[in-house]
């Protein structure tokens, strides 16, 4: 604690000592919730896995705290999370992606590889730095396309249905689709305040 903190704390005692117990506590609890936000913050929106996100992440060319907001969103980080459609584990990967991504990487796949972290983690980052490349970096419309298909996100741009940007999201034909991109961004600045590295 550097000499401002401490002064800070002195004058919550000194106002609690002196029997002005409701200013000291809201005082004392400003003064912990400036100390304790990004700690409390990182229970809420934990990072498991980070060494092994992060790693990948670098290779694929994806931010690791956006990768981080996709799980946290798609699984709440469950290894043996199952959607209704079919998708497995930590990065909710279709079995066909991972069969194509396994193919593209000249690896052996088996579907109940998708609920193992080291399989699903690298699958599913490669596939959305693949999506990356595919839309020129463009991180809403990879998420887009990571949700509905990298062909259905370029036929909603060909055809005007949609114009890719976020401030236009209201726009994007499918609503699942359009919750699910305003999702992860919401949830992406919370990862980038609690784990991003100071520049």
């Amino acid at each position: 604690m550097d000499l401002g903190w401490e002064r800070v704390v002195k004058v919550i005692f000194f106002v609690i000592k002196k029997r002005q117990l409701k200013i000291g506590l809201v005082l004392l609890m400003s003064l912990l919730g400036v100390a304790l936000h990004k700690p409390v913050g990182r229970l809420v929106y934990p990072f498991p896995y980070r060494e092994e996100i992060e790693i990948r992440s670098e290779y694929a060319g994806v931010d690791p705290q956006l990768v981080a907001a996709l799980i946290y969103v798609e699984s709440k980080f469950d290894p043996k999370a199952r959607s209704t459609k079919g998708a497995r584990g930590l990065m909710q990967i279709m079995p066909e992606t991972a069969a194509w991504v396994s193919a593209q990487k000249g690896l052996a796949f088996q579907v109940d590889d998708l609920d193992r972290p080291e399989v699903n983690i690298p699958l599913g980052v490669w596939y959305l730095g693949y999506l990356f490349r595919e839309f020129n970096g463009d991180r809403v419309l990879a998420l887009a396309a990571y949700n509905a298909g990298g062909e259905k996100v370029k036929a909603w741009l060909v055809s005007g249905a949609w114009t890719g940007r976020v401030d236009d999201l209201h726009r994007i034909p499918y609503l699942e689709t359009r919750r699910y991109v305003a999702k992860i961004m919401r949830t992406y600045c919370f990862y980038r305040y609690l784990y991003a590295q100071p520049e």
